[in-house]
């Protein structure tokens, strides 16, 4: 039995962001912390630099970062592909606008913790806007939901 689903003008947007560039961005952030790996001392399988080697060695430090940095956006891809997969079925402008400013604020985000070389990783902060784009695709999903019962 075949299967037709109708889906808006302009979701390939959507499909594009949530499918096409959302993992490239993973695939690269996995390369920084691959090509960051060995400068920093740190052998496989282990995760991260201990904190003493942080403390001790730069190079340690900028790994833990992008590490975390790269972990952080992996939790956090998953909901965020299924907010924009869903919610462009009703919005798929809004959608691809706001999940085109999650990927450009991810990127800011990394960029800031790898490259900021700040304290505590707070220059991850300076891509903060990454949780606002999130929380307005979370919040599309609603009202597509509401329209589907």
């Amino acid at each position: 039995m075949a299967y037709t689903m109708t889906v808006p003008d302009k979701y390939g947007y959507v499909v594009l962001i949530a499918l096409g560039l959302s993992p490239i961005l993973a695939f690269a952030q996995g390369n920084v912390v691959t090509s960051l790996r060995k400068p920093a001392g740190v052998p496989y399988p282990n995760p991260y630099a201990t904190p003493q080697q942080a403390k001790e060695k730069p190079a340690a430090y900028k790994f833990n970062c992008a590490q975390r940095a790269h972990a952080n956006l992996l939790e956090n891809m998953p909901q965020t592909m299924m907010y924009m997969l869903f919610a462009g079925l009703k919005y798929p402008v809004a959608t691809a606008v706001l999940g085109a400013g999650w990927l450009l604020f991810r990127i800011v985000y990394a960029y800031g913790y790898i490259q900021g070389q700040k304290e505590n990783g707070s220059g991850r902060m300076y891509g903060g806007a990454c949780w606002l784009m999130q929380a307005g695709l979370w919040a599309l999903c609603i009202p597509t939901a509401l329209k589907m019962l």
